[in-house]
């Protein structure tokens, strides 16, 4: 008997094909397929997975938008590591597109898997930054 996929499972899922779409140019379908090759227990989540990596690509300027205008002066969205940077995607698209993920969902799993994929500073800047975007799309 498979075990079923959790939420938080899906949503590092989605962060690693946002991830390795940053790192190389294949279609989202091809690394979905490729995905549940590899991990057939994400068909258990699968319209989660696909429509926040498809939104995040549709959305992808308005996203860098909202994350740039929240960054340090010292910041830019290039001088972000890509692992950092997919997952801010991630969560400002939970943030400001997925009505069934709280905003303070969104950013604790966010701030999870800096811990887990990131440097050692991310977990507390990526809080930061999504804090932030948070603030902005409520004003």
């Amino acid at each position: 008997m498979s075990r079923r996929q959790t939420r938080s499972q899906a949503r590092e899922q989605a962060f690693s094909l946002i991830f390795q779409m940053s790192q190389n140019s294949e279609e989202p379908e091809f690394l979905i397929e490729q995905m549940l090759e590899e991990s057939p227990e994400s068909i258990d989540n699968l319209t989660y997975i696909k429509g926040t990596v498809y939104g995040v690509c549709e959305r992808r300027e308005e996203l860098v938008e909202r994350i740039s205008a929240v960054l340090p002066a010292n910041r830019t969205a290039q001088r972000l590591s890509r692992a950092v940077f997919a997952i801010l995607l991630l969560a400002a698209y939970e943030i400001g597109y997925a009505e069934d993920v709280p905003e303070k969902v969104a950013i604790n799993e966010a701030v999870e898997l800096a811990k887990k994929y990131a440097e050692d500073d991310a977990p507390a800047f990526v809080n930061g930054v999504l804090a932030g975007v948070v603030g902005k799309q409520e004003e």
